[in-house]
């Protein structure tokens, strides 16, 4: 791994104090130093160690990354974190150093397929776009095998606690991975954080709220438009399924259109500095060096993603559709599972519920939790899901303003805490 030791004193500095809550005034600047200065475990001292690592794939031999946070396990256990569409494992370091922080590691970050670290799947590299959804969860499925090997190096025990988090498409993943293991599965418990249940499609479409478009950009209306461009205009237009879904507002990333507004949920943070960390890791930081050592021969020049093809919408609402069948709910009975949401996250809201000024309703949530419960209830005599909402949060909480991720991070931590084997 490429070593970057231009700003390690720097980082190591900035890293000398409490380990716990970094607070939002000085994230940006801080989050760059340690980002920009890769520190492995050898030299790791006030700063968590920062390994990128790369596990190639057993069905088809895709070179996926992910990142390891931290050096040696936790008292409180391991943690893996599932990011959400267009994410870099690396937008976790500050939500991995606070975990680190509160007793956890080490914090793994995997860099879904097509996106963040991981190589790009078509030609052009801004398009976000998967062949076949469960090709994330099958490549979660080699990662946490990894996850379990790396620990087993470390020397964590049998009974070592695992637990895991995720933000928006990483939720989506995880139910996926827990209902294709079913009772296998090797995690204690887990908060899905604003989860893709449904795809909220004209959230990122700039239509209208209008009662026509609500139901065109509906997940049955992406799925008809779905069948439509990749499963019949390619008779005379083979590129249409893997062209953007929504090109004239949501296409090609251009650098410089990341403008802060602020009390915008469009933003999905009320937080400046973790929205710009993003911006300056895309639009500013040199990835070369990085490139050159790291990726001959893969098609990767930097983390940074636009807009979902066709192929990717069409395949998002027939994996979320098949996730929540009855079914499929009763694989994943054996999981302690909070979902986590903002309340004023549009990106998870059911957009039935009224018009252009109404609030989120995040019903499609506790649906879900009802939904598994009652499949718990009746295998387990159980409940193993719930629900809870961080009051004004938007839809990226790990990134939020400090009043509302801190509540989350002690929400999650205490959540966690409660699973562990032998917990009142």
């Amino acid at each position: 791994m490429t070593m970057l030791r231009r700003l390690l004193p720097v980082a190591l500095a900035l890293f000398a104090g409490p380990a716990l809550a970094l607070e939002e005034s000085g994230v940006l600047d801080r989050m760059t130093a340690y980002l920009t200065a890769d520190v492995d475990c050898s030299e790791a001292e006030a700063a968590p160690g920062w390994e990128r690592r790369v596990l190639e794939m057993p069905h088809d031999g895709y070179r996926l990354r992910f990142s390891r946070f931290g050096c040696k396990v936790g008292d409180k256990g391991a943690l893996v974190i599932a990011p959400g569409r267009s994410e870099p494992s690396y937008e976790y370091a500050e939500t991995a150093i606070d975990f680190i922080g509160r007793g956890y590691g080490p914090v793994y970050v995997i860099d879904h397929r097509g996106q963040g670290l991981s190589p790009r799947l078509l030609a052009d590299p801004d398009k976000s776009h998967v062949e076949d959804f469960d090709d994330y969860v099958d490549d979660f499925d080699a990662f946490v095998g990894a996850v379990q090997a790396d620990l087993a190096a470390l020397g964590a025990g049998p009974d070592q606690p695992l637990f895991l988090t995720s933000n928006s498409m990483g939720g989506a993943i995880a139910i996926g991975y827990f209902q294709k293991v079913g009772a296998e599965n090797p995690f204690d418990a887990a908060v899905l954080v604003s989860a893709m249940i449904h795809v909220n499609y004209i959230s990122y479409t700039g239509k209208r709220n209008s009662w026509l478009n609500l139901r065109v950009f509906s997940e049955t209306g992406v799925a008809l438009q779905g069948w439509w461009r990749c499963g019949a205009v390619w008779l005379w237009n083979g590129d249409l399924c893997n062209g953007y879904a929504a090109e004239s507002t949501f296409g090609p990333y251009e650098p410089g259109s990341r403008d802060f507004a602020p009390g915008n949920e469009a933003m999905m943070t009320q937080s400046r500095a973790r929205h710009q960390l993003r911006t300056r890791m895309w639009d500013e930081y040199d990835w070369s060096a990085i490139r050159a050592a790291e990726y001959a021969g893969e098609n990767w020049i930097g983390p940074q993603i636009g807009g979902t093809t066709n192929k990717w919408a069409r395949e998002s609402v027939r994996f979320l559709r098949d996730m929540r069948d009855t079914d499929s709910l009763a694989r994943m009975v054996h999981m302690p599972l909070m979902l986590m949401s903002g309340t004023r996250d549009l990106r998870a809201y059911r957009p039935y519920a009224g018009w252009m000024d109404a609030p989120p309703d995040l019903s499609r949530h506790t649906e879900f939790c009802e939904a598994l419960n009652v499949q718990s209830l009746k295998a387990n005599g159980r409940y193993v899901c719930d629900f809870t909402a961080v009051n004004g949060a938007f839809h990226e909480i790990f990134k939020e303003r400090d009043a509302e991720r801190d509540k989350a991070l002690n929400t999650v931590d205490w959540f966690l805490q409660s699973h562990v084997t032998g917990a009142p």
